[in-house]
């Protein structure tokens, strides 16, 4: 009797941890992004389904790269200036900041003393960075105009920046004539 409760227990515990194992950790290059809604640093109203998938509006269709920050995050630092300079080469490509669980105006300060003109989603109670696993920052998401995933990275080194310049000439092969 005590050999059954035995590997019954065992059993028990092994499927738990097969369970914990199957928690996600990041998006994968050609799953389906995650769909929002998100207010812009300026208050304009941003929906990613204006931008990329079926339902996408012609005159906003586009790939779509997302580089999740902080103002306190070192690296974040040295992302943004890159990914800046290297979306002036792409202009049909769509890229903006989200900023992981700050105040607007604090932001605001931080992004207008930093020169950054790239345009900022908020993302204040964090549902985006949820849905995007971006529970590290830098985080960047490089989407097609299909709406797939195309690059998920997590940190920043600056060999990186061929990795990131790589994408944006992906997405740009993407582009809807």
């Amino acid at each position: 009797m005590w050999q059954i409760l035995t590997i019954l227990l065992s059993l028990t515990l092994l499927a738990d941890t097969d369970t914990t194992r199957s928690v996600r950790q990041e998006l994968v290059a050609g799953e389906e992004a995650p769909y929002f809604f998100a207010h812009l640093l300026d208050g304009e109203d941003f929906f990613l389904s204006r931008y990329v998938g079926p339902k996408a509006r012609p005159a906003l269709q586009s790939p779509v790269v997302f580089a999740f920050f902080t103002t306190s995050c070192l690296p974040c630092r040295k992302e943004i200036p890159e990914i800046h300079k290297i979306s002036r080469e792409y202009p049909d490509i769509s890229v903006f900041l989200i900023n992981v669980g700050e105040n607007r105006d604090f932001v605001k300060s931080f992004i207008k003393t930093r020169g950054y003109t790239l345009p900022v989603l908020l993302d204040p109670y964090r549902k985006i960075s949820k849905k995007y696993l971006a529970s590290v920052t830098p985080t960047l998401v490089t989407i097609t105009s299909a709406g797939k995933i195309d690059l998920y990275k997590r940190g920043y080194k600056e060999t990186d920046n061929e990795l990131i310049k790589q994408a944006f000439e992906r997405l740009s092969g993407t582009l809807k004539n």
